[in-house]
């Protein structure tokens, strides 16, 4: 591993609270394999008739197809695919964010030896025309914590209609967000109800969040490494279908876990990610890549 990378991501995410890069800037031969790997996975799932029928109806029929997912009409996962959660088994999505690169980051990012790992999640978004924005394409914040470390990856050229991931520099708790945020010093400090919703305050951030924002078009195997406790959106996808995963990275003292919320890697074992730790699969990993899946 390249030090002076994992430096220069730090020292970006730290002062503006994104990074961009590539598979072939940052990642061993390893991880450039897994990507391969998640790429032929997404070919067979782009191919499957059932995934095929969820992107027509997404197209012709949202409302029907919102109330089936309870709120994404646009959103297609491994779970649509695999009836179940993502595991060890299913290419190589969770190793994938066990490479170095991404354990070292989130080490030095979040300050600690034992960031965890949670939300491996593979994604199709489709257009749905003529609809407005909702849910995750609008501006809001993460609420795992109030500094965290997600990483999306492309798996499809994004361009300015397939939903280009948008993120406001600075905007991430803590940050200076164009003075709106001085005096600001605490995780409750930055929500907008004791609900926590993650969403603007009021119409300055809104403003602050359109006039400031970055739109990250690219290519498949670009990588995007933010602080999502600052404001971000994506998704809204007005032609084609964007592919991508993502992974989140949390320190061990995070708000969603001393809550509960993650009581394990396998907080929901029947349709997010799930790890029989006692397999052969697991014990495959190395010592390493174990150090951040268990709590």
């Amino acid at each position: 591993m390249n030090t002076s990378t994992v430096d220069l991501t730090v020292s970006q995410l730290n002062t503006d609270g994104y990074f961009k890069t590539n598979i072939y800037s940052c990642l061993d031969s390893d991880g450039r394999r897994c990507f391969k790997e998640n790429s032929d996975f997404f070919k067979k799932m782009g191919a499957d008739p059932d995934i095929r029928r969820e992107i027509e109806l997404s197209r012709t029929d949202p409302q029907a197809r919102r109330q089936k997912t309870g709120g994404k009409p646009f959103e297609i996962t491994h779970r649509d695919y695999l009836k179940r959660a993502l595991t060890l088994q299913d290419a190589a999505f969770i190793k994938f964010y066990l490479n170095d690169y991404f354990t070292e980051v989130a080490q030095q990012f979040l300050g600690v030896d034992n960031p965890y790992l949670f939300n491996v999640l593979p994604w199709m978004h489709c257009g749905v025309p003529g609809q407005t924005r909702e849910h995750s394409q609008n501006w809001h914040r993460d609420r795992e914590d109030y500094k965290l470390l997600k990483i999306f990856v492309y798996y499809s050229d994004v361009g300015k209609l397939n939903g280009p991931l948008e993120y406001v520099p600075r905007s991430f708790c803590g940050g200076d967000f164009h003075g709106i945020y001085k005096g600001r010093g605490g995780y409750w400090d930055y929500t907008s109800s004791p609900a926590n919703t993650g969403h603007p305050l009021n119409q300055e951030e809104v403003k602050a969040c359109n006039d400031t924002y970055v739109s990250f078009t690219g290519k498949a195997g670009d990588i995007i490494l933010s602080n999502n406790s600052g404001f971000h959106r994506g998704g809204f996808v007005q032609e084609g279908v964007r592919i991508m995963t993502h992974a989140l990275y949390i320190a061990p003292t995070a708000e969603l876990i001393n809550n509960g919320y993650f009581s394990s890697f396998n907080y929901d074992p029947s349709g997010v990610n799930y790890i029989d730790f006692a397999s052969e699969d697991f014990q495959k990993l190395t010592h390493k890549q174990k150090h951040f899946k268990q709590l």
